[in-house]
């Protein structure tokens, strides 16, 4: 009988303390805050297709061979590109997600793709697109990770499309969440105070910035 006590105390214990964590650890949002002043977006949401159109289109204006492409539910894409350039190039895993109804992306989930990317000998890189954008939790699990993961956010990806598709800068702004403004790291610069200076966003995967 002792020895079933002492078999069982530590499994009762790890219960008592999962069920303990569950109930009083802060929940982590996954709705940025809104601004201060800020209007609630009525423009209509992005389609499936229409999101799936533009991230196609604009692979191909980075550089990019698209040859694999999978919809999944909610017009989640999943892309394998390859970079042709000798040398530098590289096969490439993309996921994107014009979703914005669950809230921005949660570290859970952006350490779940670049385990996929890790686990894909021949990825360079992995690139994860999310209309909703991600928590701060998700932009520090990103740089302990040792897989190469860029994140894009809707702003940084009307930026992309703005410098190599403009031609569909404006239909793509169209869209609820979808603007050049408003950046993560520009609420964070006027949190703390300086508005002087704003992060410039990272160069496309295969172009380079120019020399000084």
């Amino acid at each position: 009988m002792i020895v079933l006590v002492v078999a069982l105390a530590p499994l009762v214990l790890g219960f008592v303390l999962i069920a303990l964590i569950a109930r009083y650890s802060p929940n982590v949002p996954r709705h940025a805050a809104p601004r201060p002043g800020q209007i609630a977006d009525d423009r209509p949401a992005i389609t499936p297709e229409e999101f799936e159109d533009i991230v196609k289109e604009l692979m191909g204006a980075l550089g990019l061979e698209i040859v694999f492409s999978s919809a999944g539910t909610g017009g989640v894409l999943e892309l394998i590109c390859r970079d042709p350039r000798p040398l530098t190039g590289g096969r490439l895993l993309v996921h994107a997600s014009p979703v914005v109804g669950a809230g921005q992306v949660d570290a859970a989930e952006v350490l779940g793709f670049a385990d996929s990317v890790r686990g894909d000998m021949g990825a360079l890189k992995g690139i994860f697109i999310a209309a909703a954008g991600f928590t701060d939790e998700a932009h520090a699990a990103v740089r302990s990770t040792p897989a190469q993961i860029e994140l894009v956010d809707s702003q940084k990806l009307v930026e992309l499309v703005r410098e190599h598709l403009p031609d569909r800068a404006d239909l793509l702004e169209s869209y609820r969440s979808f603007s050049g403004e408003g950046r993560r790291h520009a609420r964070a610069n006027r949190a703390s105070g300086d508005d002087d200076q704003e992060d410039e966003p990272d160069p496309p995967p295969g172009k380079q910035p120019p020399a000084e």
